[in-house]
Order: C-alpha cells, then structure tokens, then sequence
C-alpha cells in the first residue's frame, strides 16, 4: 500500500487533530475523508448520536446493552478487518468523550464484538 508522509506546523497539527477529534475518527482517516470528500455513517461520534436518539425515544434504558452492529442494525455493512477498526475506534472515543454515558461491558458472540451498556 503506498504511503504519503507531509509536514505540519505545530499550530497545523493540533488543528488537524481537533478536526479528527469532531469527526470521532483517526488523524488518517479525517485526512483521507475529507480529501477524498467520503462521508461515513461508521464514526464513534455518529454511533454515539445513534445512542442518545434510542436513549431518547426510550429504546435504550440505563442498563441496555447493544453492540455497534445490533446499533447500527440492517446499515451495518463493513467488512470484518474495517468493523475491527471502527470498533477499537469506538472504545478509545466513548472513553475520552462519553464515560458517563456508554462504556464497555464485556465481549459478545464468542469474543467477536464488544458489548456496550447504556449508563
């Protein structure tokens, strides 16, 4: 896979982290998004939307657990290796952004996605 490298200032730099940071997605995936203009439903911070809607429309309770494909049901259609990504995405941003709201409770269907409980 072929690589590009630039350089940033310092002040370049952390703007281009806030804007990751607001996407929900990794510096690289915020460059090759917004480059490429790719818009995504897979981000941490639209499945953390998608939480809060069910949470508001009383789906979700304090106590509910999901998994990102249950959450995202019949619009779950990323590959394996790309899910394991968006998921580990998913656990590093709940925890920054949202540990009052959402956090891990234990792996579900034989250890292949993490289960999450409403808070």
């Amino acid at each position: 896979m072929p690589k590009i490298t630039f350089a940033l200032s310092e002040e370049y730099y952390e703007k281009l982290k806030e804007m990751a940071k607001q996407d929900g997605v990794s510096i690289q995936d915020c460059v090759r998004n917004r480059l490429f203009n790719l818009k995504t439903i897979f981000t941490p911070a639209e499945a953390v939307k998608r939480v809060m809607k069910k949470c508001d429309s009383g789906e979700y309770m304090p106590g509910s657990l999901f998994t990102l494909p249950e959450l995202y049901g019949d619009e779950w259609t990323i590959e394996r290796g790309i899910a394991g990504v968006f998921g580990k995405q998913f656990f590093s941003y709940i925890q920054e952004e949202c540990p009052n709201k959402i956090e891990f409770h234990d792996m579900a269907d034989y250890g292949r996605h993490a289960q999450y409980i409403v808070k």
